[in-house]
Formats: C-alpha cells, sequence, structure tokens
C-alpha cells in the first residue's frame, strides 16, 4: 500500500511541475509573443479604446487618424489612395502597411521614450500612441496619383541624395475607411487592388534594364560611349534572330546612342561579350546582312552580368520599412546564350519591382552610390516632443563614379534626342530611359520610364509602370516629366 501511495504521489508532484513549468513558459517567456497576435482577445478589446497615434506627411497633413465613435475609437484615412502605404487598422481583418509595420509606437505598447512607456504599462486604459511622419509630400502624391489615373500601374519618387520615398503610388488602389463593408469584393477583385504595385508587382523591364547592362559594360571597360561604328545589320544567337529595328534613320552612332536609341541588337551583344575582357566590335553590326554570333562557353559573361544585376539589387528584397519582392534575374540557375541575350536588352525572365528600378535610376546621378529608401522620418510622443528622428542608412557604392558620370550622359542623351524626350523639362537638364516591355504574343506591352532630375546634382528619381499600356515613349515618360517637374516645382 505505501507503494502505491508514493506512485500517486509522484504523479501528483510530477503533473503539478509540468503545470508549473507550462504556466512559468508561457507567463514569462512566451508571454510578448501571446499579447501581441492579433488574435488576442484582449488585444482586439484593446484596440477600441486606444487612441492611435497619427500618420503624417513630411509638412505634418493628417494621413491617419483616431476618433471617437461612441466608447469605440475608429481609425479615420483623410487620403484613401495611399491606402498602400499607411495601410489600415481594422478590428475585424487586422493590420497592413504602416498601421502593422509600426503597431508597437502608434498603439503605445512601444512608446517614444521611457516615462511614456511606463505611463501606457501602468495606465493602458489611458493609452494614447505616438504619431509618425513619413517622408512622403502628399503634394507631390497626389501628382503621382492624378498622372496614374484608372490604369494599373506604379510610380515611385524618391530623392537621390537621402533616399526618402516622396512619393508611392500605386493602382488600383482601395478606401480603408469603407474596408470592412467592402472586403469581400475587395479580396475577390481580379484588379488585385490589395497588392501594393509599387513594392511587390513583379514586371519584365524592357529597355529601362538597359541602364544595367550599359553601365557594367563602361566599368569593366569594355565599351566606350563616344565610340562611333556602323550598324544596320541583325544579330542571330543560336538561331534566335534581334531585329534592328529602333535606329532606322541611323546608321552611323555611338554606344551613347545605342543605348539612347534602345538597340537591342547592341545590347544583346553587350550582355554576352561582359566575361571575355575584350573591347567590343560593334562594326560587325556593319553590314546590312545580320551578323551571326559564333558560339562561345558564356559562363564568365553570365557569371558578370549576374554580378551587376546583384550589385544593383535585382533578385533580392530591398531593405525598406514595409515588405518588397525581390524581382529575379532568371528562372533558373543556369542561363543559356540566347537567355543571357535577350535578358540583357531587358526581356527574358527578368522580374523586377519599380522601387528597384528607382533606386537605379538614382545610383547615375549620384555619382555611382545607391541610396538606401526609408519611408518613416520621426515619431513623436502624445505630448508633440520628438524623440526618434531616423535618417536613411548608409548605402553602397554600385559603380565607379566615372562609369555613373558617363551613364549620365548617356541618359541626358535619351532625353535630348532620343525615344526619352517627352521627359523634357524647359530649362533643366533631364536623364531618363523609356521601356516597353513585351509580355507575350498578345499580350499589350508594359510601358516604362525611370530617371532624374536635375541631372547636374542630387534631385529627384521616378520609375513609372503602366501595365499595358504600349510605348514608353508615349504614355510612361510624360507620365515622369509630370512628376519629376512638379518636384522640381516644390523646390527638390
Amino acid at each position: 500500500m505505501p507503494e502505491r501511495v508514493r506512485g500517486v504521489s509522484l504523479l501528483i508532484s510530477l503533473g503539478f511541475l509540468i503545470v508549473a513549468f507550462a504556466l512559468g513558459y508561457w507567463q514569462l517567456v512566451a508571454a510578448a509573443d501571446l499579447l501581441q497576435r492579433s488574435t488576442n482577445p484582449r488585444i482586439v478589446e484593446e484596440d477600441r479604446r486606444i487612441i492611435r497615434g497619427e500618420i503624417l506627411d513630411r509638412n505634418g497633413e493628417v494621413l491617419a487618424s483616431s476618433e471617437h465613435v461612441g466608447e469605440i475609437v475608429q481609425r479615420n484615412y483623410p487620403y484613401p489612395p495611399l491606402a498602400h502605404v499607411v495601410g489600415y487598422a481594422s478590428t475585424r481583418h487586422g493590420k497592413a502597411g504602416l498601421e502593422a509595420a509600426f503597431d508597437p509606437i502608434l498603439r503605445g505598447s512601444q512608446g517614444t521614450d521611457w516615462e511614456s512607456t511606463l505611463r501606457n504599462a501602468l495606465l493602458p486604459t489611458e493609452r494614447q500612441g505616438s504619431d509618425i511622419v513619413l517622408t512622403i509630400d502628399l503634394r507631390l502624391q497626389r501628382i503621382a496619383d492624378e498622372v496614374l489615373g484608372d490604369r494599373s500601374g506604379a510610380i515611385v519618387a524618391l530623392d537621390v541624395g537621402t533616399g526618402e520615398v516622396l512619393a508611392l503610388a500605386s493602382h488600383p488602389s482601395f478606401d480603408p475607411n469603407t474596408l470592412d463593408e467592402r472586403w469581400e469584393q475587395l479580396a475577390a477583385d481580379p484588379s488585385r487592388p490589395f497588392v501594393n504595385r509599387a513594392l511587390d508587382g513583379q514586371y519584365v523591364p524592357g529597355s529601362v534594364f538597359k541602364i544595367i547592362t550599359a553601365g557594367a559594360a563602361l566599368d569593366l571597360g569594355i565599351a566606350q560611349p563616344d565610340e562611333r561604328h556602323r550598324h544596320e545589320g541583325d544579330l542571330i544567337v543560336e538561331g534566335f534572330r534581334i531585329r534592328n529595328t529602333n535606329h532606322p534613320q541611323l546608321t552611323e552612332l555611338t554606344f551613347a546612342e545605342e543605348f539612347a536609341w534602345s538597340c537591342n541588337p547592341a545590347f544583346a551583344l553587350t550582355g554576352l561579350s561582359l566575361g571575355f575582357g575584350e573591347h567590343i566590335d560593334f562594326n560587325k553590326f556593319g553590314p546590312p546582312q545580320a551578323y551571326v554570333w559564333e558560339p562561345r562557353d558564356v559562363t564568365a559573361s553570365v557569371d558578370r552580368f549576374r554580378e551587376y544585376a546583384d550589385r544593383f539589387g535585382i533578385g533580392k528584397p530591398v531593405p525598406f520599412d514595409l515588405a518588397t519582392a525581390a524581382g529575379r534575374i532568371s528562372s533558373g540557375d543556369t542561363m543559356t546564350a540566347v537567355g543571357l541575350a535577350s535578358t540583357a536588352f531587358g526581356q527574358g525572365d527578368l522580374q523586377v519591382t519599380p522601387l528597384q528600378m528607382a533606386l537605379v535610376a538614382a545610383t547615375v546621378p549620384n555619382g555611382g552610390h545607391m541610396p538606401v529608401p526609408y519611408l518613416v522620418s520621426e515619431s513623436r510622443g502624445p505630448d508633440g516632443h520628438v524623440s526618434v528622428r531616423r535618417t536613411g542608412p548608409p548605402g553602397r557604392q554600385v559603380i565607379r563614379s566615372t562609369t555613373a558620370s558617363q551613364l549620365n550622359q548617356m541618359m541626358k542623351l535619351s532625353v535630348e534626342t532620343a525615344y526619352a524626350r517627352p521627359a523634357q523639362i524647359p530649362g533643366i537638364a533631364v536623364g531618363g530611359k523609356t521601356g516597353t516591355a513585351e509580355v507575350g504574343q498578345s499580350g499589350t506591352p508594359h510601358a516604362w520610364f525611370v530617371g532624374y532630375a536635375p541631372a547636374d546634382r542630387s534631385g529627384v528619381a521616378v520609375a513609372v509602370i503602366m501595365e499595358n499600356r504600349g510605348s514608353g515613349t508615349e504614355f510612361a515618360a510624360p507620365a515622369g516629366q509630370r512628376v519629376l517637374e512638379a518636384a522640381m516645382r516644390l523646390g527638390y
């Protein structure tokens, strides 16, 4: 009998130990994680009463605020088109955008100083969150949204020197003020209004990618902007014909003019030549008949191409205040000569985001230095005291400053004389590149423009993508011009 009693006692003691250990774990080790879960009823109930901090643009314009509706605090969004940036805070559907990314600050669970943190911890029923101030300029944002109109696409505008994002438009969008009533309709909408096309949209870039290919060739010293040659013929790579159709009015031209007039054969040959360390002989295109590329092992060229694409941030997410898509250089680990040739002029399996291409553009007038973009510049406590002020982290040198200077002249030439002419701003030097990106045999091409102004100092860079719109020259370049001109008018 005593042995049985001892056995039962051991089992009971073991049970108490397990319960004690579990309680200790959930109350101490995992408590923070449990408390922050969006499904926690306590969090949901608190959210109904917390006065969340405001979200403001760089000039103090209110983008999100809280107001009492009876005993419940409701979120209000005065400028709905910024829904992809500001996001939403819904007790029914959770949080998104900056409302989610900076939730601890906005809801006051993470104060901007030790006094507010302690006050919010001791007096949770009186909790008031801190405000956050964005780098967005609502004046420029309105222009970007107006330019896109009811077309699907995105526009990104950023400060070349600092990385501050001044405008970030994605269409179609949605109204976060009516989110709860329209959730099912929005979720089923085939136009995908919840997708932030500026950050998550992945597109074939077309000719705007030639900035990277040209940058690689200039940086490696295998091409010179002003070297003149004759070019009449097509290029054939292992049976794949790349037609010389973009500059029929020019048969004598330079590498800079090949760039400005967006010559696909010239840039296919450039991509194929990156790994050989030899000066590229564009005179092979001189005869009217096609130049047949002699098959060679392109492994070294593929490696060089990937190296420079990686330097420019293609194929990896951009470090940012919101999640970003990575894009891709190719769909697999290997690339054939044909794949390299088509990818080098912006087609193939390439995918990029508008934010990535805005940063590519910003690198050129910034001396080859790519800035790191950011959206939130500071946070302010309920008393208005600014206790956290952010600046962009240091960027990185992508190409040599001399290479960037050469690219700058080529992009200015594109705006002055070639396909990017609709981006001209009277009295201001502009650099730019258009793209008309093929999306399949039956699909209308995407219209692209990337550029910057002024071209002689660190100003503003833009990237414009208009889905299935057609010519980059006809549609995207004028849109980019309007945003850049507005930025110059605002003093950037």
